[in-house]
């Protein structure tokens, strides 16, 4: 199977486990050339990777693609990876700067903003609680900034604190806490509140 055609199944959350490997074995096997390991990597991680990917853009198809060019730079890099938390912290920043950018194109082009703003999906896969309440969210949050909601999801999403945020992002910690605090001002503005 060849690394293009890499099958990605974003509808499944997380593969249960291969036997009881730990996540440094599959790591080193793949780093040493193991494609079944990279995949079993992959499957470890796709779940994470998709989802921070469609929170930061909404909309599915960006998402898997994101996450497809994701794993083949992943792929790319393993090489140059220290451990298997080397490698999720990779991934989370990758995927991150990778969104950050296509939002940042899609922005110079203002004949496609308003086609992206019809096609926005905003989805809701928790059942628990109030489902308008997560929709609206969710829509508030895509309304930010592309840097803002970054912060916004890396924090409420993946619960990185600010320091880890700010590493990921290549942002000084108080350019974090200001985008923080002023994502959480302007949801409380609309109505909403969330927990810090």
């Amino acid at each position: 199977m060849s690394l293009t055609s890499l099958p990605l199944e974003f509808s499944a959350l997380q593969a249960a486990a291969d036997d009881e490997r730990q996540p440094d074995d599959d790591f080193a096997a793949a780093r040493a050339g193991d494609s079944s390991a990279f995949m079993r990597l992959v499957r470890q991680h796709q779940a994470r990777v998709f989802s921070l990917a469609l929170r930061l853009t909404g909309r599915r198809e960006d998402a898997e693609e994101l996450a497809q060019d994701t794993f083949l730079g992943l792929h790319r890099q393993l090489r140059n990876l220290e451990s298997a938390l080397h490698v999720r912290n990779w991934l989370c920043r990758t995927v991150t700067h990778r969104s950050i950018d296509l939002l940042r194109g899609r922005a110079r082009r203002p004949e496609a903003q308003a086609v992206d703003l019809l096609l926005l999906e905003v989805p809701v896969e928790d059942a628990s609680g109030d489902p308008l309440l997560h929709r609206t969210l969710r829509a508030l949050l895509l309304r930010l900034p592309e840097v803002p909601r970054a912060v916004m999801v890396l924090k409420f999403q993946e619960d990185l604190d600010p320091q880890d945020i700010a590493a990921t992002l290549d942002l000084p910690l108080n350019t974090v806490k200001s985008h923080l605090r002023r994502s959480l001002d302007w949801l409380r503005a609309q109505g909403l509140e969330m927990s810090q």
